[in-house]
């Protein structure tokens, strides 16, 4: 009888383990394509005149505030996967100028989310992020929970400008 009692803990454990790491990343895949086509077409739909752009002393230009979705882009992402993208937010934040680069800048960094991510493994195991530890699944969606925010400035600054920024798409498959 306690043979069949380990035995059942170390099936429930073992199960347990391997669904905690089952994430469907082929939905995380669609949103995140979903999530590009919004802020790429909403950055594009705002006329370059209308790029330095800042609302209020103290807040980015609107051309800034796209940059920093796409070194946020790939800060966040890499950080879940182990990689140091330090040396190439530098180069955006310090060469990357003018809405046609900036944008496709942005495009980059949504690729390289979309094909880092089902990558990762360990949703479950904890990282470092800001000094504190998360698991990879916590900070996965204070990634994404930072986009909608960033997206949700764009969209203010464009409707201060006058400009309807692009319409959201289903987010299920």
């Amino acid at each position: 009888m306690k043979k069949i009692i380990y035995s059942a803990i170390i099936l429930l454990v073992f199960t347990s383990a391997s669904w905690a790491q089952k994430i469907d990343t082929e939905r995380m895949v669609f949103a995140w394509q979903n999530m590009k086509n919004m802020v790429v077409n909403s950055a594009k739909a705002m006329p370059e005149e209308n790029w330095g752009f800042v609302p209020v002393e103290g807040l980015r230009a609107f051309g800034d505030q796209v940059k920093h979705i796409t070194t946020s882009n790939r800060y966040f992402i890499g950080t879940l996967a182990g990689e140091d993208n330090n040396d190439k937010n530098k180069h955006t934040l310090q060469n990357i100028q003018g809405k046609e680069a900036i944008i496709a800048d942005l495009e980059q960094s949504f690729d390289y989310v979309i094909s880092t991510l089902p990558k990762i493994q360990g949703f479950d195991e904890q990282i470092n992020l800001f000094g504190q530890t998360l698991t990879r699944m916590e900070a996965l969606m204070l990634t994404e929970h930072h986009l909608h925010r960033e997206q949700g400035k764009i969209t203010i600054y464009m409707r201060m400008k006058a400009v309807a920024p692009a319409k959201s798409t289903s987010w299920l498959l």
